[in-house]
């Protein structure tokens, strides 16, 4: 997003859930609702770093959860943030300042996957188990090494259910009970509907939903809606938990297909909230 685009489209967006959502300062989440930002344009068009230190020094906006997007696996070479290697000088300023915002109170996540394909093929984390161990390694290693407080799998290619539950347990044994782990599913995949994960979410819920801390669901990109409450209420119908589902949402007409205007996301967001009290929170994509 262009900084002037922040400028004028990032505070009505956390000035709406400053309104709807709890915590509404700059404080450590408190188990309330989340608020939960993506980031992945890291630069602007003149190749400087993007701050995400506003996310601080400005009040009221509540930030709870910073996902940093993406993190590719690739075969036979080296994991890559978007286009670079994670410890590359052009990421120093994020990574600076990621410390900042975890001692701030929020928690910072790295996101694996997206629409880039091929982190959870059968080439990589979806592989047989002496394959898995290779590329897992990988990543376990990125983790230790930015000092993630979790990862968002964003699986956008078929994958096994057997692979994703496997992945699921290994962070859990490695990283311990406080790492966050979350899934950013395509809202329909909640809903039996469309699903570019290819395995069941209501299944994986049954097997290791306690090691899942949230969905960030995407209700965007004709996946699902948000400008009515019509779609969340389906997901809720099908027994899934209003406080585990975060509304993901795109922040900006420019991020995507299926926006949402600011004012009738509030709307659909306090009258779900009338239904439901306390939702899962919104996710944002992106800064």
């Amino acid at each position: 997003m262009a900084v002037m685009a922040y400028r004028i489209l990032l505070p009505l967006f956390f000035a709406l859930f400053a309104h709807v959502c709890s915590p509404c300062t700059n404080q450590p989440w408190d188990g309330g609702s989340r608020l939960v930002l993506y980031f992945q344009t890291t630069h602007d068009s003149h190749g400087s770093p993007i701050s995400l230190l506003p996310l601080i020094t400005e009040q009221g906006i509540g930030l709870t959860h910073l996902i940093i997007a993406s993190f590719h696996i690739n075969v036979d070479s080296e994991i890559h943030l978007n286009d670079h290697l994670p410890s590359e000088p052009i990421f120093a300023t994020l990574w600076s300042e990621v410390e900042a915002l975890k001692a701030a109170g929020i928690k910072v996540l790295g996101m694996v996957g997206g629409a880039a394909q091929g982190s959870y093929s059968e080439a990589t984390l979806d592989g047989n188990q002496a394959t898995f161990s290779k590329y897992y390694g990988q990543l376990k290693e990125e983790v230790q090494r930015n000092k993630l407080q979790g990862l968002d799998l964003d699986i956008e290619e078929g994958m096994s259910q057997g692979g994703i539950t496997r992945l699921i347990r290994e962070l859990r044994k490695d990283f311990g009970p406080e790492f966050l782990i979350t899934l950013s599913p395509v809202a329909s995949a909640l809903q039996d509907g469309a699903n570019p994960s290819g395995f069941s979410y209501a299944t994986l819920e049954a097997d290791v939903g306690s090691d899942i801390a949230f969905y960030n669901a995407q209700f965007y990109s004709g996946y699902g809606n948000i400008s009515t409450s019509n779609d969340y209420d389906d997901v809720v119908s099908r027994g899934w938990k209003p406080s585990k589902i975060v509304i993901g949402q795109l922040t900006t007409p420019a991020n995507g297909h299926g926006y949402t205007s600011i004012y009738g996301l509030k709307q659909t967001v306090n009258a779900l909230r009338g239904k439901y009290g306390r939702l899962g929170g919104v996710m944002g994509w992106e800064y």
